[in-house]
């Protein structure tokens, strides 16, 4: 299996224009992440899961995305994943829910 498993293929959807995304500022990403919850949010509004779905991917995409523009190659961002997950995550999923309830309300 590839290093992003099933996330392989968008990955490489993107090679065409890696030194373009590369270019952009940190801002074009967080901006697309704002765009895709915006559509998501009107999607489930008006009962379109499906088409609410494909903005959550299109959130992964550009969760990919910027990780290419900090230079990461596929092996390094399986590497991250499992990484961050193992000290991060594994466990601890109520202890971060209770963090951002706690530090942002959410």
């Amino acid at each position: 299996m590839s290093e992003l498993g099933p996330f392989q293929a968008m990955w490489r959807a993107w090679d065409a224009v890696d030194e373009e995304l590369k270019a952009k500022p940190l801002g074009h990403f967080e901006r697309s992440i704002e765009i895709q919850f915006e559509e998501m949010r009107e999607h489930l509004a008006a009962g379109d899961r499906d088409a609410a779905v494909r903005e959550a991917v299109d959130v992964v995409s550009i969760g990919l995305n910027c990780l290419r523009w900090m230079g990461l190659d596929p092996t390094e961002v399986a590497e991250a994943v499992r990484s961050r997950t193992d000290t991060r995550m594994q466990g601890k999923t109520h202890e971060i829910l209770d963090k951002y309830q706690r530090l942002h309300g959410i």
